[in-house]
């Protein structure tokens, strides 16, 4: 949409693909073509208004903007309302989102975390069974007294160390995995708002180039909030650490452990606010990344940008999109719990890492049926902030034709 006042803002604005140089009613020629037709990136106008690319001026009142009416009777050629949306509209968007293009919203995350699963199983029952060993090695409480603990640390350690290390190693994976399927399912959500199906084919084409800047910056968002936590342990070891060296700590010294332990704990609050914070601020980084074609830092920028004003919905819309999955996986939860009866009761060592290894798999694929849904809330949300700060509805009306 061009506007009627600035005439060096039509020329700055760079269509997001030929499509958009078609007539309205014209649909895409091939599927490479309409594989093209994105959603268009944010570009800044030259004369530093702080406006980007096909923003609709007074939205709804005056000027080249829609009117009241079109805002109730907006276009829907694909799963959502081309228009700013409700709350309630971004979550069933995204159902709707999974409902029609399966293939692609599925497919691949199946088909990734199924292997994975596999393969996590598999070090899983290997790792299982040398903790069972080692808790069989450790003395019973009737041949060792109490005492005896410090003596019993290393095989503890070696029982503990046997699953955990393994694990640690395979949610890094599966982290490192669910990053490139986002990227490839937020491509997807993209092209249903428009009324596109496209296929996983379609959808790697796009995201393979984009890969590693993604996973960087999912690296770079992490320590963010690493650090944070690591602040939070280097304070508290610190305030445990004056607190047990007191042998007999006189009534100062009291003071000063209770003053430390205070310090520390609104520190800790503190810094788990800061790390939440920087969380939702930076949710859509890997949005603007791979839909809007821009680098790591900026798709950073861009995100913080969007949530600017609007902290508080974004934190209810991700709240509510994390109690629809809490329901899902409490399901699966109550499944893992009776797993582990079962594992307790276990006195082979088969029979024990066979529980664990199916715990491990039914666990991933939880994760392959939970990860569409969170990243279709996310891409929707990501497109309702643009169609509210920056009109990009105006510029889906375009693309889709309608």
């Amino acid at each position: 949409m061009t506007n009627e006042t600035d005439e060096p803002q039509e020329q700055s604005w760079q269509p997001p693909s030929d499509y958009s140089q078609k007539s309205e009613g014209e649909p895409p020629a091939n599927s490479a073509e309409q594989a093209s037709a994105e959603i268009p990136p944010a570009v800044e106008n030259r004369n530093g208004s702080g406006q980007y690319a096909g923003r609709a001026s007074a939205f709804g009142t005056t000027g080249p903007g829609f009117a009241p009416q079109a805002f109730s009777l907006a276009p829907k050629p694909g799963v959502i309302p081309l228009r700013p949306l409700g709350v309630m509209e971004i979550i069933s968007g995204a159902f709707d989102a999974l409902r029609a293009n399966p293939r692609a919203m599925f497919l691949p995350s199946l088909i990734v975390m199924s292997i994975l699963g596999i393969i996590s199983s598999f070090v899983m029952f290997v790792a299982a069974r040398a903790q069972f060993y080692a808790l069989e090695a450790l003395p019973t409480s009737d041949s060792a007294p109490s005492d005896r603990l410090e003596e019993n640390m290393p095989a503890l350690f070696r029982a503990t160390s046997a699953t955990v290390l393994p694990s640690v190693g395979l949610s890094l994976l599966v982290a490192l995995v669910s990053i490139i399927l986002t990227g490839l399912l937020i491509v997807a959500v993209s092209r249903a708002v428009l009324g596109r199906v496209a296929t996983p084919g379609e959808l790697w084409e796009k995201v393979r180039s984009r890969i590693w800047p993604l996973i960087g910056q999912s690296l770079l968002i992490g320590m963010i909030t690493f650090a944070t936590i690591t602040l939070m342990l280097v304070f508290f070891v610190g305030a445990t650490f004056s607190l047990f060296n007191a042998s007999s700590p006189s009534g100062t010294e009291i003071a000063s452990i209770i003053g430390i332990l205070l310090v520390v704990f609104i520190l800790a609050l503190l810094l788990s606010i800061a790390a939440f914070y920087f969380t939702i601020r930076l949710s859509f980084s890997s949005a603007a990344l791979i839909l809007e074609n821009v680098g790591v830092w900026e798709g950073m920028r861009r995100s913080w940008q969007l949530t600017k004003g609007s902290f508080w919905r974004v934190v209810g819309i991700l709240l509510i999109a994390a109690l629809i999955t809490s329901a899902l996986t409490g399901v699966v939860s109550s499944i893992l719990g009776a797993a582990g009866g079962l594992v307790a009761a276990q006195e082979n060592a088969d029979a024990y890492a066979a529980i664990m290894a199916g715990a491990n798999f039914l666990n991933s694929v939880l994760q392959a049926a939970i990860l569409p849904f969170s990243a279709a809330v996310t891409a929707l949300t990501y497109i309702d902030l643009r169609m509210r700060k920056e009109g990009l509805d105006v510029e889906l009306r375009q693309a889709a034709g309608v």
